[in-house]
């Protein structure tokens, strides 16, 4: 059987994650990230423009793969089952590169600006994407509100998972089920108002 080809793109994106499980966030650069990807640097920078940018298309591909495994699933179950469904498969997603994220995480969130605007960036673009799967609008006031709060639970959940060590991702699953249930309150006693 044919090895499935890796496009050079992924490529790139799994050898920055690589990396950065094997050094802090802060001494990853673009010329180490050419050389584990053994692609020359003028490849690397045709591609990418900093090591951020990179970060930005692995969340693409996150998203990318969210609308082609959940386009069905406003036929299963209530919003917020559903919503819960997508951030857990992503979960599962992140999982193969959690000791990378850890380092990311800590060398960018409240001590990189950039990296931190960089991040909510991606946050919000993917909130949007699964709000819009589950088939609420986001391009509305009340849209946009919703957005930011399914970011502020996923980043709670994402601090959660960080330091989740059970196979089944229980700390995970309970921190997302419990704020998911606390804004879905909130919203009926919105929309009763």
């Amino acid at each position: 059987m044919a090895r499935k080809k890796i496009k050079p793109n992924e490529k790139i994106i799994l050898a920055t994650l690589k990396l950065a499980e094997t050094m802090p966030w802060q001494e990853v650069t673009m010329n180490k990230i050419a050389e584990a990807a053994k692609i020359e640097n003028s490849t690397l920078n045709e591609n990418f423009s900093s090591k951020l940018s990179i970060l930005s298309a692995f969340n693409r591909q996150l998203d990318e793969q969210a609308m082609k495994n959940f386009s069905n699933i406003t036929n299963m179950g209530s919003i917020r089952e559903q919503i819960f469904e997508i951030l857990m498969a992503r979960f599962d997603s992140l999982n193969l590169h959690k000791i990378a994220l850890n380092s990311i995480y800590k060398d960018t969130v409240a001590i990189d600006p950039v990296a931190s605007s960089y991040g909510f960036n991606n946050l919000i673009n993917s909130m949007e994407i699964i709000l819009n799967i589950v088939g609420i609008a986001t391009r509305t006031p009340l849209g946009c509100i919703k957005t930011k709060v399914l970011g502020a639970i996923f980043f709670r959940s994402f601090r959660t998972w960080l330091k989740d060590e059970s196979p089944d991702m229980a700390k995970t699953m309970a921190t997302l089920d419990k704020d998911l249930a606390k804004a879905e309150t909130i919203m009926k006693s919105l929309n009763n108002c």
